[in-house]
């Protein structure tokens, strides 16, 4: 091989090396150009998820505690409605007995009447003093609730677990009212 075909060659070969490892290093560079913008991207959509959820997450939590507001709203209107329940059973069975009892002394049912109207205004002036102080009302009602349960049977777990409170409590209140009356 004479050297003018030695060079051509050789300039040909270092030319094609030269340009395959330009070719190599750009597209190198570019990847990592591409997988910085990859990253970048993925942390942007990370940041607005986190962001997102955070949001949901306090929404949710402005709910539950509005659902809860609700639910003891709920318990203690319950738990007035119960109350009533129960006193407006007894004064049915003391009108019961009231009734029987006039029939059998004189056979008057005018005096039934009469007593009837007289517990109905003591029932409704004892509402309307009632719903004057509402706090004491509160506890009031839990007080009146167990004692009505309790005077229907049910146990201290039972009456506990009715009205979500402890069975302490429970047996507390009992103790303190029947050795009042």
């Amino acid at each position: 091989m004479d050297p003018v075909t030695f060079f051509v060659v050789a300039g040909t070969v270092a030319t094609v090396t030269f340009s395959w490892a330009n070719f190599l290093i750009n597209s190198k560079l570019k990847k990592e150009e591409d997988f910085d913008e990859t990253e970048q991207r993925i942390l942007e959509l990370m940041g607005r998820f986190k962001y997102v959820s955070s949001l949901r997450l306090e929404m949710l939590d402005k709910k539950i505690e509005e659902i809860k507001k609700v639910i003891r709203e709920a318990n203690e209107v319950y738990s007035t409605l119960t109350v009533k329940i129960t006193e407006l059973m007894k004064l049915k069975e003391n009108f019961i007995n009231v009734e029987e009892e006039l029939m059998y002394n004189d056979g008057s049912s005018k005096k039934m009447e009469i007593l009837k109207d007289e517990k109905v205004e003591e029932k409704i002036t004892e509402d309307s003093n009632e719903s004057e102080d509402d706090e004491d009302t509160i506890e009031t009602n839990i007080e009146k609730r167990i004692l009505a349960l309790h005077d229907e049977g049910y146990t201290d777990i039972e009456i506990a677990k009715k009205l979500g409170i402890g069975v302490g409590e429970v047996q507390l209140m009992i103790g303190l009212f029947r050795h009042g009356r």
